[in-house]
């Protein structure tokens, strides 16, 4: 009897040892985002840049209201001559990246689970749901929500980068574009996303935000929401992250959108995520990921 007991105990801590130890393997994956600011309704303003070109182009208009009629000509012509071949170098150079982006040392175009992505029904506190890999997407349906969340799927082959490459083609495919949002963490702290993490959220209605989170200070903006035209709405956006230290670059279809230095975090895991601001269904189909350590 005392050995059936003694049996019977041991058994038991094994077992709390081995559910101990999946949970650490398995850390949260969905927080709740309340207390943070939702992104714009009203479309985005025109960057920088583009206020730039626009203001140039005003003034090379009103030179040509003062010319005659065969100058105006001779520049609508340069002009033309010019938009085309700014058009085949941005054609050629994402040519070039999406070539480059498919040599990386990992890329999964989402044919099947070989990188084990978190997957199966999901009926939380938060939302209702499923995530699955089929029909060569990664999808991710939401058919209720509680609660505000975002919620992610860790990138489990390399869980501590330092410097890397990272690039994501996704789309949202169902949910109002403004409050159905997608994106990537990145230098997520080993230990968990409330130790630390940098987010990244993209809202196709045109606009992005950086983020620092962890559970001391909460959500600490790096840049607020900003407008984009590099980002389309209704379609696939192709989302890059570039880090080296402390340096990050984050480039949308091919074009850079900001940069911004940041030391908190060395190194750390990487992962996909939604970002829900509204309580309704939606769904989100992830094409491919890609991730290149340097």
């Amino acid at each position: 009897m005392k050995i059936h007991r003694f049996l019977t105990c041991a058994l038991l801590c094994c077992l709390a040892i081995i559910l101990a130890a999946c949970n650490l393997r398995t850390p949260a994956q969905t927080v709740e985002v309340v207390d943070r600011t939702k992104p714009p309704f009203e479309p985005p303003n025109r960057t920088q840049t583009e206020a730039v070109f626009q203001t140039a182009t005003s003034q090379v208009m009103a030179t040509q209201v003062q010319s005659t009629a065969q100058s105006e000509a001779t520049l609508s012509v340069q002009a033309t001559a010019t938009a085309e071949a700014v058009a085949a170098l941005a054609t050629t150079t994402a040519a070039a990246r999406n070539a480059e982006i498919l040599t990386y040392a990992y890329y999964d175009p989402f044919d099947s689970n070989a990188f084990n992505w978190r997957d199966g029904k999901e009926d939380n506190t938060f939302w209702q749901g499923t995530i699955a890999i089929q029909d060569g997407v990664y999808a991710w349906q939401v058919d209720a929500v509680d609660e505000s969340f975002l919620t992610w799927a860790y990138f489990d082959p390399d869980k501590n980068l330092v410097d890397f490459d990272i690039a994501l083609q996704v789309k949202r495919v169902a949910g109002t574009p403004q409050q159905a949002c997608y994106g990537l963490l990145f230098r997520i702290n080993p230990d968990g996303f409330g130790t630390g993490a940098y987010v990244l959220t993209v809202c196709d209605n045109g606009y992005y935000k950086l983020l620092y989170a962890n559970n001391e200070s909460g959500w600490e903006v790096i840049e607020d929401w900003t407008g984009s035209n590099a980002i389309q709405q209704d379609d696939w956006n192709l989302l890059e992250i570039q880090a080296r230290g402390a340096d990050f670059a984050i480039l949308i279809n091919h074009q850079p959108v900001t940069t911004f230095t940041d030391s908190r975090l060395s190194g750390g895991m990487v992962a996909v995520l939604i970002d829900m601001y509204a309580r309704e269904p939606a769904l989100f189909e992830f094409d491919f990921f890609a991730l290149q350590p340097r």
